[in-house]
């Protein structure tokens, strides 16, 4: 670096050099007024030969930010993302929980509007300037970023930009947000800092204490029947690896409450956690899982020893959180499986016989589980309409092995096969819907070379502002299949309702209130629109050749999209 800039370049220019610096390769963009210094920077750095991300067009908050999260799930590198003042973030905003709960980070840069009304040539220029106005910007967001900040005038942005990207990057990972007014951003550069040092964004993960893996390890060598409930650590390639190691080592079983955390076919894994596997359990290690059962349907024996293990094992940004705990373990997850799987390696010699044991009885479950899926794949191959298991099942069939798959109230969880890491996700951790589209495009955009799928509810495609995603799949040459399940109903309120009023009068309606889709919209002919293919699939044997040709489609370049009549049904 050629340390302090003075007088040469606009700050916007600067704050485009501070994000090229520090490796954000991406921005995904939706521009208002406030955007003219950015443009103009834009610009200028363009005829000098200056430094500054890719900026992409997303005509909606919505999906910008869902692309940021798709980004990072398979790259593991932020991205970051601009919007247009108070309107633009509002926008954002569900976007912005989910990555929120789920760790997601990511820059979420917004202008602000002119401050001033004359006397500088970005002033107010517009009625709106006013109306668009808000005492405290940074207040709507402020619950869910883990920093934020307005740049004001003769800052060093560099350093600043820097300790956003720092804080974004640091464990737990998470969104920031900065505020860039108009007028600072059209100012001269006084001073941008010194600029970046030669490391990795964010801070080193903190390993957990070795006391506590002790004592851990010493809770695990002394049980039967050991269970790990993982809720995020295969968000990392290093959290995958770690966890597929620490289970076939020692044979202990592990159940998945929200995504893939390990190879599918593994022989430890038994899907989502049951009340049948949380009471085999006498000791129950939960890793980086903020709910990691359903205390109202299931939970471990009473005398179970119960360890918590994640960065922040209180999760305390959650403002109720109720889970019994015997050992509470802080610190980084893959850091601690390699070290609990060297404790364990000590600790369990000799144990031969019980560790068998243990594994034998996990096998019988497994196989019982594979059973109970080829059983209920069987049942519903002819259904009409189509059942979501049986759609499941033919994703398995076409995907290849490392394709990605952003499963968005799709298809159940659990019958579907996902061996590689940074290749699955599910919704949305605070249920913003919407997210599996853009999702789709941020990870095509990071893994160009695989196959990307987004499964998604019809509810989830209307939320997901279809035509937006679309039109950034053709401008940006990011081509992906959506797989619409279209049941024409919004089956997790109507699932709501009726577990909460079994017998009630909504359950014995013809239509239940507020939650018919109907009619339902022609979906494939929204890709249309944007120069994609689209096909409506109504018979179950019609599926496997539809989804043949639209992966062929994808393949040739072309986005593609199944509209699938599908059973309100789950797994």
């Amino acid at each position: 670096m050629d340390g302090t800039n003075t007088g040469t370049k606009s700050v916007a220019e600067a704050y485009l050099q501070a994000l090229a610096d520090r490796g954000i390769k991406y921005v995904f963009a939706n521009g208002g007024t406030d955007f003219a210094p950015v443009i103009e920077g834009l610009s200028r750095s363009n005829e000098s030969g200056g430094r500054a991300p890719e900026f992409m067009v997303v005509p909606h908050e919505n999906v910008a930010v869902a692309m940021a999260n798709g980004y990072y799930e398979v790259t593991e590198q932020m991205a970051a993302v601009m919007v247009h003042v108070t309107v633009g973030t509002a926008n954002a905003l569900c976007g912005l929980m989910n990555a929120s709960r789920e760790n997601v980070p990511m820059l979420l840069a917004a202008g602000r509007t002119p401050i001033t009304e004359t006397g500088h040539p970005a002033s107010r220029n517009g009625s709106i300037h006013w109306g668009q106005e808000s005492f405290d910007q940074g207040g709507m967001v402020r619950e869910y970023v883990k920093w934020d900040y307005e740049l004001r005038a003769r800052q060093p942005v560099d350093t600043i930009v820097g300790r956003a990207l720092d804080v974004a990057m640091s464990a737990p990972r998470g969104p920031v947000y900065m505020t860039l007014p108009r007028e600072v951003l059209a100012g001269d550069v006084v001073d941008t800092g010194p600029g970046p040092r030669e490391r990795e964004l964010g801070n080193l993960p903190a390993a957990p204490s070795g006391d506590a893996i002790e004592k851990a390890a010493d809770m695990i060598a002394a049980a039967e029947n050991v269970l790990i409930v993982a809720g995020q650590p295969g968000q990392s390639r290093a959290g995958w690896q770690a966890l597929s190691a620490l289970a076939e080592n020692h044979a202990i079983a592990v159940t998945q409450p929200t995504r893939p955390n390990l190879p599918a076919s593994h022989p430890m894994n038994l899907s989502m956690p049951t009340a049948q596997n949380l009471e085999w359990a006498d000791v129950v290690l939960v890793i980086d899982a903020p709910v990691p059962w359903m205390p109202s349907q299931a939970a471990p024996q009473s005398n179970a020893k119960i360890i918590h293990m994640a960065t922040d094992p209180n999760f305390s940004r959650l403002p109720h959180r109720g889970y019994e705990s015997d050992l509470l373990i802080a610190g980084d997850a893959a850091l601690g499986m390699r070290m609990l799987n060297d404790a364990l390696s000590t600790k369990l010699k000799g144990k031969s016989k019980a560790v068998d044991k243990r594994r034998a009885a996990i096998k019988e479950m497994r196989d019982a589980l594979d059973a109970h899926r080829a059983k209920r794949i069987e049942e519903t191959k002819s259904a009409f309409p189509i059942h979501p298991v049986w759609a499941a099942h033919c994703l398995n069939e076409v995907k290849n092995r490392d394709a990605v798959v952003m499963n968005e109230l799709g298809v159940p969880a659990p019958f579907l096969k996902m061996e590689e890491p940074n290749c699955s996700t599910g919704g949305g951790g605070a249920g913003g819907l919407g997210r599996g589209l853009g999702a789709a495009l941020g990870a095509k955009l990071g893994a160009p070379e695989k196959q990307v799928i987004a499964a998604v509810g019809d509810g989830s495609y209307m939320f997901g502002v279809p035509i937006a995603a679309h039109f950034v799949g053709r401008s940006q040459s990011l081509p992906t299949l959506t797989m619409v399940s279209n049941n024409a109903v919004w089956l997790a309120v109507r699932g709501s309702t009726l577990s909460v009023y079994p017998e009630g009068s909504a359950s014995k309606a013809n239509a239940m209130p507020v939650t018919e889709l109907t009619p339902s919209p022609d979906f494939e002919k929204a890709i249309e629109s944007c120069g994609g293919y689209g096909e409506k699939v109504e018979n179950p044997d019609d599926l496997i050749p539809a989804l043949e040709r639209s992966l062929q489609h994808v393949q040739d370049g072309t986005q593609a999209l199944l509209n699938v009549a599908m059973q309100p049904a789950r797994g």
